[in-house]
């Protein structure tokens, strides 16, 4: 049985005529016809009743079309599963949870991608990975590595569904079939302007943050989930005034004395902190960033790899 006559005969069944269905497949209504009579021949049922109002489907019709799409979604799963087990060997492709590339050793990717299959017999390297030696070649140089940024719960759910080879997420990861590394952790902080009564201060709890306009990213990120969790556990909701996908805007807002920012300290060296104060929520949920890789693929070369680069 042709997957293509099936398709052929799911779209008879949906516009429940022959002429329809051979117009918006490019096939002539004799051609269609016959596909759907040899069907019926293989299958020793009648898929429809001719009639003068069309193409009325049996209960053999139904039958067989409810079961085609779970038949095609499967053809169709496998053929990208292979595909994927292809390009393997070639292409490595990463998620990472919104923010996390403001922190990650992009320089890690490099090391993967211009590791020596022989270090031992080399002289030594350049900056490129070039090695000096002819016959030294970096080994996975032949493997393209691709990223791309999503939610933190998209990063996990496309590295469950084998879309991405593996992902890098802010907070826990409890999701079944994962396997997880922590890499580092930081407190989460208020950017407080001067002049604010808490400016001076070292330290601040989140129950310190009730009544005060906050200034936060946006829901795409961890920071914000964690900010309302740990405020409700204080019996309070935030009074968020405003929501951003930059954390730039946190800061230059929080310049302008519209709230108070809440941040991880991560961006000070690309933001001037000038009238600004920035203080360890020393009760929040700490920002961790971990790596995930589906528990039946840590084992492969080319992830394995990636993986011994975080100790």
């Amino acid at each position: 049985m042709d997957t293509k006559d099936i398709r052929f005969f799911m779209r008879v069944y949906e516009e429940r005529s022959i002429n329809r269905a051979a117009k918006q497949m490019f096939i002539t209504p004799q051609g269609l016809s016959k596909i759907i009579h040899n069907l019926e021949e293989e299958l020793e049922a009648s898929l429809f009743e001719r009639s003068s109002n069309g193409m009325v489907p049996t209960e053999s019709g139904t039958y067989f079309y409810e079961n085609s799409r779970l038949i095609l979604d499967k053809i169709d799963e496998t053929k990208i599963g292979i595909r994927q087990i292809r390009d393997r060997k070639r292409k490595l492709v990463m998620g990472f949870s919104c923010g996390v590339l403001n922190v990650f050793p992009l320089q890690k990717l490099e090391e993967y991608k211009y590791k020596s299959s022989f270090q031992t017999t080399c002289g030594g390297g350049n900056a490129q990975g070039a090695c000096g030696r002819q016959e030294c070649k970096g080994e996975h140089a032949h493997i393209e590595v691709q990223w791309e940024e999503f939610s933190n719960q998209e990063v996990m759910d496309k590295v469950l569904k084998g879309s991405i080879d593996m992902g890098f997420v802010v907070g826990p990861v409890t999701e079944h079939g994962l396997w997880s590394r922590e890499l580092f952790q930081k407190k989460m902080n208020a950017v407080v302007y001067e002049g604010h009564p808490f400016f001076h201060r070292e330290s601040l709890s989140v129950r310190d943050l009730q009544g005060e306009p906050l200034i936060t990213l946006n829901e795409k990120y961890y920071s914000y989930h964690s900010l309302l969790q740990r405020c409700h556990d204080f019996g309070f909701t935030p009074s968020i005034v405003m929501k951003t996908m930059e954390s730039k805007i946190i800061y230059r807002f929080c310049k302008r004395k519209m709230g108070l920012g809440i941040d991880v300290n991560i961006h000070q060296d690309d933001i001037a902190m000038e009238g600004l104060h920035l203080i360890e929520l020393h009760d929040s949920i700490p920002w961790k960033i971990s790596m995930v890789i589906r528990d039946d693929r840590k084992e492969e070369d080319a992830i394995g790899s990636i993986a011994e680069l975080f100790p």
